[in-house]
């Protein structure tokens, strides 16, 4: 599926409505949504990158890039405001039999692609090379990549080439995972072949399903 994100600024939480009051509004202001994701970020982190994140799913390309370029600011609370947005395809690398039961949380890395690489090369290396790497993340229960659309470089082009999420059972795992040996070495010695440096935009965050996609 497509799928739109939009990325808050750091700050309280953002959103202005919970479960079927946001199914509403979400659906009010984009009528072909077909799954709703919002996420908040976890408390206790040190100067998180975002307060939230959105995640919007529809079943056309055009319909994620038209929702990217609309006001949000409906979904958000007053203080709140997006930092910036995304279309893309969603590309599940892994997801486990345990990702559907119970609750669980997420790190969502945002980032660019490194400088002079070619936009179909950097897609390219990530998912067949780097994504199997990822997908080994100890203890995760889904490593998922989004992947902009390539039009939308023509329009408005993203701040970030690609986001990366990965979902653990709690913060506890989460930190297993990220402190682990197989996310220090091996992962991090990947990515400067395709990651700009010092571009990758890290936050923890809870989710909340809003509509199941």
């Amino acid at each position: 599926m497509f799928k739109t994100y939009f990325l808050m600024s750091p700050g309280e939480d953002p959103y202005r409505y919970r479960g079927e009051e946001a199914a509403e509004a979400i659906r009010e202001l984009f009528p072909a949504v077909v799954g709703y994701v919002q996420s908040r970020a976890l408390p206790g982190q040190d100067a998180p990158s975002f307060s939230g994140t959105a995640e919007l799913w529809f079943d056309r390309a055009e319909a994620a890039l038209d929702a990217s370029q609309q006001d949000f600011s409906p979904m958000l609370a007053e203080h709140a405001a997006v930092q910036s947005s995304l279309a893309g395809m969603e590309r599940v690398v892994v997801r486990t039999p345990d990702y559907r039961s119970g609750s669980r949380m997420k790190g969502v890395y945002p980032f660019c692609r490194k400088g002079g690489m070619a936009l179909d090369a950097f897609q390219s290396y990530w998912w067949h090379h780097h994504g199997p790497i990822a997908a080994l993340t100890e203890e995760a229960l889904a490593y998922v990549q989004i992947h902009p659309l390539l039009e939308s470089y023509d329009s408005a082009p993203p701040a970030y080439d690609g986001i990366t999420e990965i979902s653990w059972r709690d913060a506890e795992a989460a930190m297993r995972g990220i402190t682990s040996r197989q996310m220090v070495e091996d992962q991090a010695s990947d990515a400067p072949n395709f990651v700009a440096d010092g571009s990758v935009a890290l936050y923890l965050a809870e989710e909340e399903t809003v509509i199941a996609p």
